[in-house]
């Protein structure tokens, strides 16, 4: 009796004060769009749902089924059932059926009017609500005006099976006093105290609220409530959350008459507005008054929270309690799973800034978490690790593979530890996998969902590598079953020697003559690199000019066997090699000419030294005049000198020789005839030599064996090989000019007939042959010619005599 009195004063108080601020009037927190067409191209429920994460409850049955949600306006629409009908159609919606799961309710009587602005804002809550939460059943509650509205809120929380409320409508606290305001947030401590959780529209006129000083809306300062500011949404094309930053008409501040709460964070010593938020600057598509229009501002952030908490219910199954403790606790302990991060966005005075803000309070939800998160469900996590690892889960050690049930939600802090086993071997963390994915040895994360969390161990044995670049050592460990590519350098050059591969041996095993091996590691294992050491060599020139070289032979080590080679360099002046200890050095000649001289290196052999001394020679040029016996100036084709130790093959007429020093002409070959030359020069300040070789004029007389001279015959003499071919004249004499003085042979063709001659000598020689017939025919013919003279002599003398006579 003395409940149902206080509620009769209180009506009445309320009432009063209704009356009071009905000539201020309620502000509605929504602007209008106009839309020209019958479709919609702002925001749709699909976006809505995709965005802000609500389509898994969905898939898990939780769609507000068994809830009821209350909105409270006044006026109402009376074109509700057809308005909520084509929304429903348009998007696929189940449809809102009135007395069924949509109950409309006039407790104090019918509306006397039907303002637009009203129609508006109970079609924009009615189909958000039904949006999000499909499966709900929804309750308008309309006042006859918005004189009653403060009524009607507290018939709703007495009168109406509800655990939610929705509020977009309120006024400035400067409308109010310390004692109208007290009197009618009574109503929302009773609603508190009834576990029922009402959610109320901040304001669309930012910081200041209309006016010139700082101000918040009634009932959104109520402590009683939890008051929706605004955000701006962004998506992507398929949907999906982009980012949202505060809404610059997003009502919010402190209030003048409440304190801070003790659930609010202690930045404030007054209640500050909103407590979270959504989406408010980005248009929706609703359909009212028999047209499509794009609605927008807290009125559409209040009744989409109001769904939300209905999906909460539903999945807590029951009543979670007055949601804004739990809110405020949930953002401390997982806030980034449950909430959008706003960090940008003002509203005139305050600044969305990554952490509470009098813009958009803890933020926008991110649905399926936060659901989950006030539900405590629990999930189990298999941590998976097959090689037994050392790992720990907040703190406590595991050693093998374990499943636990964590609540949803919870903060899970994941360390993964290496360890050496035996010195030579250790497991070696590598990565998660599954639901967590990363390379970090400790990694937290937010209980989200049952699954697998693969903690990777890899199992790494020791590889000792012994002087593997001919000095250092090396260990590595190397991943099991892994290849291993045992690899070196074939030769190593230190500052005094070279080192020369000749293999490696695993474990002291076989040596292996490779520069590069790949072995599969399946155990700790050794290498051990052998080394042929070749020391340096350097060879310095006594004397000489710049640009100089010399042909060097050695012998060196073969990489990757226990052989030697032998190698041959063109080495200048300060010039290396790297050789076996016990090589000799062999310096070969190599003739250069430099400005008008040649230079010589002088042949020799060397011992093993680390430094070794080269002498050249300085050679001039000199002009030869090659002379015949008979001081005839000739040419031979070829010719050896020998000067110092050089010995060389000429076929110029000049040579290279040093000064003041003797050189030995050999072996010329002249007219293809090599001759027998020995003949030693001494060279001066002049610039030619004259050398007589061993080459005269021969002549031969050809007579038959009566001494009768041969004419016209052929005659060949021939040279070790070569030929020379004269004829004779009318005294049966040939001469053969300038030919090499060696023995020769003869042939003599004549009278049809040829004659041969064998080793002759000398410079002139005759030679008598056979004329045969021929002889006799001359012998004959002579006679008769003498005959023939004697008998004209004859008769010549007798015709002398014959005149003496007469």
């Amino acid at each position: 009796m003395k409940k149902l009195s206080l509620l009769i004063v209180l009506a009445i108080f309320l009432f009063s004060i209704s009356i009071a601020h009905a000539s201020k009037g309620v502000n509605l927190n929504f602007q209008e769009i106009p839309l020209q067409s019958q479709t919609c191209s702002y925001l749709s429920p699909q976006n809505i749902r995709t965005a802000y994460d609500v389509l898994p409850l969905y898939n898990d049955g939780v769609n507000g089924s068994g809830q009821s949600v209350a909105i409270v306006v006044a006026y109402g629409d009376k074109n509700i059932q057809q308005d909520v009908n084509t929304f429903d159609s348009q998007y696929g919606l189940s449809p809102l059926t009135n007395g069924s799961n949509l109950i409309v309710e006039q407790p104090f009587g019918s509306p006397s009017s039907d303002p637009q602005n009203w129609t508006y804002e109970t079609d924009l809550d009615v189909e958000v609500v039904h949006s999000i939460a499909p499966g709900a059943k929804i309750y308008l509650i309309v006042a006859p005006n918005d004189s009653w509205l403060f009524e009607t809120v507290n018939y709703t929380i007495n009168n109406v099976p509800v655990d939610t409320i929705s509020l977009s409508w309120g006024s400035s606290e400067l409308d109010y006093n310390q004692q109208s305001i007290d009197y009618a947030n009574q109503i929302f401590q009773y609603a508190q105290s009834q576990g029922i959780n009402v959610f109320v529209a901040s304001g669309d006129s930012g910081a200041y609220n209309g006016y010139n000083t700082l101000n918040v809306n009634f009932p959104a300062s109520s402590p009683n409530v939890i008051a929706v500011g605004g955000t701006t949404l962004s998506i992507y094309s398929n949907s999906s959350y982009e980012s949202e930053v505060g809404w610059n008409g997003s009502g919010g501040g402190q209030s003048q008459f409440f304190s801070r709460p003790a659930f609010q964070p202690d930045i404030s010593s007054s209640r500050m507005v909103p407590d979270v938020s959504f989406n408010a600057g980005t248009p929706l598509c609703v359909y009212s008054d028999l047209n499509w229009v794009g609605l927008y501002g807290t009125s559409a952030a209040a009744p989409s929270w109001a769904a939300v908490d209905s999906l909460i219910n539903q999945n807590v199954k029951g009543d979670e309690g007055y949601l804004d403790n739990h809110l405020y606790s949930l953002y401390t302990r997982a806030g980034s799973l449950a909430f959008h991060n706003i960090t940008s966005g003002c509203n005139g005075a305050y600044c969305a800034d990554g952490e509470y803000n009098e813009v958009t309070g803890l933020g926008s939800p991110n649905v399926y978490p936060l659901v989950e998160l006030l539900s405590n469900t629990t999930n189990e996590i298999y941590f998976s690790d097959p090689v037994n690892g050392i790992f720990s889960i907040n703190g406590k050690n595991y050693t093998s593979s374990v499943a636990l049930k964590l609540t949803f939600g919870e903060k899970v802090t994941l360390t993964a530890y290496s360890q050496n086993i035996n010195g030579n071997s250790k497991k070696v963390f590598n990565s998660y996998s599954g639901i967590v994915n990363s390379d970090n040895r400790t990694v937290s994360f937010f209980v989200n969902m049952s699954g697998t969390v693969n903690v990777n161990f890899s199992l790494y044995y020791l590889i000792n590598e012994y002087s593997y670049n001919g000095v250092d050592n090396s260990s590595k460990y190397i991943e099991n079953g892994s290849t291993f590519t045992i690899s070196a350098q074939k030769l190593e050059n230190y500052s005094n020697y070279q080192d020369v591969l000749i293999g490696f041996d695993i474990d002291n095993g076989t040596l292996l003559q490779h520069s590069d091996y790949s072995i599969e590691v399946l155990s700790p294992f050794n290498v051990s690199f052998l080394w042929n050491k070749d020391p340096k060599v350097t060879f310095n020139f006594v004397n000489g000019t710049a640009g100089l070289y010399t042909n060097v032979s050695y012998y060196t080590h073969i990489p990757l066997s226990k052989k030697i080679k032998e190698e041959h360099t063109l080495l200048k002046d300060g010039g290396y090699i790297y050789s076996t200890n016990n090589s000799n050095f062999y310096i070969s000649e190599v003739p250069q000419v430099i400005n008008d001289n040649r230079y010589v290196s002088i042949n020799l052999t060397k011992s093993f030294e680390s430094r070794i001394n080269i002498n050249f020679v300085k050679e001039y040029n000199y002009t030869l005049n090659f002379l015949s016996k008979q001081n005839n100036t000739i040419k031979p084709s070829s010719f050896y000198i020998s000067s110092e130790n050089l010995t060389e093959k000429y076929k110029s007429d000049y040579v290279w020789a040093a000064k003041n020093t003797q050189i030995l002409i050999q072996n010329a070959s002249y007219d293809g005839i090599n001759l027998d030359v020995n003949e030693t020069l001494q060279t001066d300040s002049q610039n030619y030599l004259n050398v007589t070789l061993p080459v005269s004029n021969i002549k031969l007389k050809i007579l038959t064996i009566l001494g009768i001279p041969v004419v016209g015959a052929s005659v060949s003499i021939k040279i070790d090989n070569v030929s020379f071919v004269n004829s004779t004249n009318i005294f049966g004499g040939v001469t053969f000019l300038n030919v090499p003085q060696k023995l020769y042979n003869a042939t003599i063709t004549a009278y049809n007939s040829k004659f041969s001659f064998h080793n002759l000598n000398g410079l002139s020689n005759t030679l008598s042959i056979t004329a045969g017939l021929y002889e006799l025919y001359i012998i004959v013919g002579i006679i008769i010619l003498i005959l023939a003279v004697l008998l004209v002599i004859e008769r010549i003398r007798r015709r002398k005599n014959g005149r003496k006579h007469k």
